[in-house]
């Protein structure tokens, strides 16, 4: 298909779910991946899997709250490719406790992978993308970023705050090519964590995480003269572009 082709990309949280299914679809797309998870027998399992099936795929593990690695991988993909085309924040993980009963460690943990790890990646990234003049960032967000739930005070925390991320930073890259959005997958999606989140009747209807990459692949195509700056529904975007040909 090559709608990527050539197209450096940094995917993380790929050793599962929606992060997995994004970076198989990207190297379908003629994508170059640089897989980051902090899951590392799982990743390199993965990335093994897809390296043997001739795909362009390296694995990086990496633990996106720790600043430290985080430079380490960008500066990795910048030696051996010279740029970093698009950057999908998609690692996450989530508990549900009362804010009384959430401890500063588990506080700490949530926020620092949701919200401190897609701000490292930026920070990190944006100044090449800058130099470049082009590049899509795009941070997977929730319902519960812009609604409250119960018994997610360090979720909704985070979510809300990748809300506010991206919006910052659509202004601040804007002037120089970059496309930031957020993205929720709008439809429950079958994966490791809904494994444990999820209720029966969202159970009924949750779809394989692969239905709703045509939109991640459409994110990573944009400047800020197309979408940009928006709140994207993943589902929505997805069905839209497989009604207009998309396979």
């Amino acid at each position: 298909m090559g709608r990527l082709a050539g197209k450096v990309a940094i995917i993380t949280g790929t050793a599962r779910g929606i992060g997995r299914a994004v970076a198989r679809r990207y190297l379908a797309e003629g994508a170059i991946i640089y897989a980051a998870d902090v899951v590392e027998d799982e990743l390199c399992k993965e990335v093994d899997d897809l390296c043997r099936q001739g795909h362009r795929v390296t694995a990086c593990p990496t633990d996106v709250a720790a600043e430290e690695d985080v430079a380490s991988l960008v500066q990795r993909v910048l030696d051996e490719q010279g740029c970093v085309d698009v950057l999908a924040n998609i690692a996450g993980i989530i508990f549900f406790k009362a804010v009384d009963e959430t401890s500063i460690e588990e506080w700490d943990r949530l926020l620092g992978i949701n919200l401190r790890g897609p701000f490292l990646l930026a920070r990190a990234v944006a100044p090449h993308m800058k130099s470049a003049g082009r590049g899509a960032i795009i941070n997977v967000s929730s319902r519960a970023g812009v609604v409250g739930s119960a018994r997610e005070a360090a979720y909704c925390a985070s979510k809300f705050g990748i809300e506010g991320l991206s919006r910052a930073l659509a202004k601040d890259l804007e002037p120089y090519g970059i496309a930031v959005n957020s993205i929720t997958p709008g439809i429950p999606i079958h994966t490791a964590m809904s494994e444990t989140t999820y209720t029966e009747e969202a159970r009924k209807i949750w779809k394989d995480p692969r239905v709703i990459t045509p939109a991640f692949v459409q994110l990573a195509l944009q400047t800020p003269i197309g979408i940009h700056n928006q709140y994207v529904n993943a589902w929505e975007l997805s069905e839209r572009l497989r009604r207009e040909g998309w396979s």
